[in-house]
């Protein structure tokens, strides 16, 4: 297939633009005019070609060359495409979510969709070739089922086929949201509405890329050409984050936490340590009210963290449809960063409207055959996936921008501690009295199970989507609730190192954090596993077990105060050395603190050097050593 300049509007037919294809392709049609001849004579007097014993059908040859030179009408081919569209209807709606039927198949996802009631909507995805998932974002009042609608044709292609000559496609139109610069600084939905116009006065840089044309609401994956593999590291001054799960700039890492676990206040960390970084923040906000946007606007002011912040939000009581449109319009303006080569990080405070969408099409709207969708891991990764992977790092031909993507999942993962029915203790019992204890036992657990899950807190998604979720991301941050010391109130968020990981890898770890990042990781898993299976505690694994609550409570920060990679290099230095022995956990946080300032006022030359290089060279290791061993001297004087 060859394409042509030939693709038609409307507004081109209408004004009669015209089509011809002039290289009409013949046996010869690369010869000079004088050997073309000479074949012609020949073939026409011996009925023989030069290169060809058998003789051409002229007639065939002829009917061929008509097609590729013909002229086709323009605008009876666009009526006819137009008639060709296939009306679909409603066979489901709820929540501003539907299940059409009938539509065109060959539609991507994104498509604008047209209502008869003269509402919009936009295709989410192909369940079949006969059933897809809609969100509806206008006139869901007028729309019921059986209401007709259509996928919208924005113009024609035409190619030229090799053997069928010309050949006319369909170009969709797709729904379209401002993904602009004037989102930087403000509040808006997922329309570009403004909710707190003019919050910050945006600075021209890297967050006020061209304003363009809007960009599609549901984008289409970068495909692996156009991408890189994920090399970069990108700090958000989480430290739990950056030193146990880093987030490498075109990844997607997931924040995974029951309800009072701090989930809030690590994304608004991770918001104020883009500051001066030259990363752009769109933050897709669907639980918040207005006045708790207010103050987070507000807050972010204060700090100097909004002009370089693009908040999409949607009020909680919103229909699911408007709440999945906020996450993909998030996207749409990370994606405008990106493609203008530079970098953005997405955070979506709440994943649960994809869970919700996936419950109330797939297992509600579907009826029987939903379970049959739920389970098939196939189904349900293609659905997840229109999100997921919009986060790219691309490749240097394509600009080298990138998306990142942070991910808030509302509920728990699987522990890894499998329920298993023990049997060997009813041994004496015949097969028959065993098979029915475990059918029992089974159904026993399986209504623990089901228990389980009704006990969610409100928004709260099930374990197993949660983990399919994770099956798609490029890691989690696990967390717990926070700690009940009262020396550690001020921590918001306390990270599970042994449910936390990353599937990057060391290629996302700035080279300041590689060698110290992978010994706290070891420590804390092994003092983890010697916690389980240790029958005693001896003197050896009494102090890897304090050092392990050292670590732990290193990793912990007050809201508010994002970590710069000076200060968590410092902290792991002086925890891994052997200068916080005699420090309790709970006076870790106020001891990091002093060590820092003390660093900074000792040795700023070689904090510098790690700021600006991102490495830890034997040089600037040794002037923090040093530093911190004479804080540790001055301490014992005074002491």
């Amino acid at each position: 297939m060859k394409a042509l300049a030939g693709r038609w509007t409307k507004d081109q037919v209408g004004r009669g633009a015209a089509w011809r294809h002039h290289h009409a392709i013949l046996p010869f049609r690369n010869l000079p005019l004088q050997q073309w001849s000479r074949r012609c004579f020949l073939t026409r007097a011996t009925g023989k070609d030069e290169d060809d014993d058998s003789n051409p059908d002229w007639d065939k040859e002829m009917s061929i060359f008509n097609k590729r030179i013909s002229a086709p009408n323009q605008l009876e081919t666009l009526r006819e495409l137009e008639g060709s569209v296939n009306v679909g209807k409603v066979v489901y709606m709820r929540d501003n979510v539907a299940i059409l039927s009938g539509l065109n198949s060959d539609a991507p996802f994104g498509t604008k969709i047209s209502f008869v009631t003269g509402g919009t909507g936009v295709l989410l995805w192909h369940r079949s070739e006969n059933l897809a998932f809609a969100l509806i974002l206008g006139g869901a009042a007028d729309i019921t089922l059986g209401t007709h609608a259509s996928c919208i044709i924005k113009g024609v292609l035409q190619v030229v086929d090799e053997v069928h000559g010309p050949v006319t496609k369909k170009e969709f139109e797709l729904f379209e949201s401002p993904a602009g610069a004037d989102a930087f600084g403000s509040v808006r939905d997922f329309l570009g509405i403004a909710k707190i116009p003019g919050a910050a006065e945006v600075s021209q840089g890297a967050c006020r890329p061209d304003m363009g044309k809007p960009l599609p609401l549901l984008n289409q994956q970068v495909t692996m050409m156009n991408r890189e593999q994920v090399t970069e590291p990108l700090l958000t001054g989480v430290k739990a984050l950056d030193v146990l799960t880093p987030v490498g700039r075109g990844s997607t890492m997931l924040v995974i936490g029951r309800r009072g676990s701090g989930k809030a206040a690590l994304v608004e960390d991770a918001i104020l340590g883009q500051r001066g970084t030259g990363v752009c923040v769109v933050l897709a906000s669907v639980n918040r009210s207005h006045e708790e946007l207010l103050a987070l606007a507000a807050r972010l002011e204060a700090a100097g963290a909004l002009g370089h912040t693009a908040i999409v939000s949607s009020e909680p009581d919103a229909p699911l449809g408007k709440k999945f449109a906020t996450l993909c319009s998030a996207y749409s303006i990370g994606e405008r960063v990106r493609d203008n080569g530079g970098h953005s990080l997405v955070i979506l405070d709440d994943f649960s409207p994809l869970a919700n969408a996936w419950g109330t099409l797939a297992l509600q709207g579907l009826g029987s055959l939903g379970q049959e969708v739920l389970h098939c891991p196939f189904q349900s990764r293609s659905f997840f996936s229109t999100l997921f992977l919009r986060a790219a790092k691309m490749s240097r031909s394509r600009g080298g921008g990138s998306l990142s993507a942070l991910v808030v999942v509302p509920g728990s993962p699987a522990t890894g501690q499998a329920k298993r029915i023990d049997m060997d203790k009813y041994q004496t019992l015949s097969e028959e009295q065993k098979t029915k204890i475990k059918a029992a036992l089974e159904k026993k657990m399986a209504e623990e199970q089901a228990t389980q899950d009704n006990q969610l807190a409100e928004g709260e998604i099930p374990t197993e989507l949660v983990e399919e979720y994770i099956s798609i991301a490029d890691g989690q941050l696990v967390l717990d609730p926070p700690l009940s010391s009262p020396n550690s109130h001020s921590a918001a968020y306390r990270p599970n190192s042994r449910l936390s990981i990353t599937r990057i890898g060391n290629r996302a770890y700035p080279k300041a954090l590689d060698n110290l990042a992978n010994k706290i990781r070891l420590s804390l898993v092994q003092a983890d596993d010697a916690r389980k299976f240790s029958a005693s505690m001896d003197a050896g694994t009494a102090k890897e077990e304090a050092k392990s609550q050292r670590l732990e409570a290193a990793l912990l920060q007050q809201p508010g105060k994002p970590a710069s990679l000076e200060e968590q290099v410092v902290t792991l230095l002086a925890v891994q050395s052997g200068f916080t022995d005699n420090i309790s956990p709970d006076s870790m946080a106020s001891f990091a603190a002093q060590a820092f300032a003390y660093v900074k006022a000792a040795a700023p030359q070689a904090l510098e050097e790690v700021r600006s290089t991102q490495m830890l060279t034997a040089t600037a290791e040794k002037g923090i050593l040093d530093a911190l061993a004479n804080l540790q001297s001055s301490t014992k004087q005074t002491a």
